[in-house]
């Protein structure tokens, strides 16, 4: 498999910030986004934003939608898909703004790109290690 030099793979950041449209404050959010970084060095990202139903019909597929994260990134918003799931209280959308420029600022990093393991490049078969086992129970 070869990897293309176009495109390198970030890494994610999640967290919660304020929705809001056009400068003024819809509600709070949820947002887990992936980023990628172009040639010469722009930084691109989509990914999703979760919120009460009724607020994202209020938002969805509107321009001027910002989100401000909780450590004062101010992200601009464009939804990705053209119809609203009207259950739901998740949306796709495009990040392009205050997004992190370096790699140590994305959580995972390339180890962590979507669907590739961090052994897949070396053809290791070793399962994870989980620490999470706990001692039998004594009766």
């Amino acid at each position: 498999m070869q990897v293309s030099s176009i495109m390198q793979y970030l890494g994610r950041i999640a967290g919660s910030g304020l929705l809001m449209r056009d400068g003024a404050a819809v509600a709070r959010a949820s947002y887990d986004f992936e980023g990628f970084s172009r040639a010469r060095g722009v930084v691109v990202s989509s990914g999703e934003i979760s919120l009460s139903p009724s607020d994202l019909k209020t938002v969805f597929g509107r321009l001027g939608v910002q989100l401000l994260t909780d450590d004062g990134r101010l992200l601009d918003l464009r939804f990705s898909d053209k119809e609203r799931s009207y259950a739901n209280d998740v949306a796709q959308v495009d990040v392009t703004g205050d997004l992190p420029g370096s790699l140590a600022e994305w959580r995972g990093g390339p180890r962590a790109a979507p669907g590739h393991s961090p052994n897949a490049a070396s053809g290791s078969n070793k399962k994870p290690v989980s620490n999470s086992r706990r001692p039998p129970a004594s009766a």
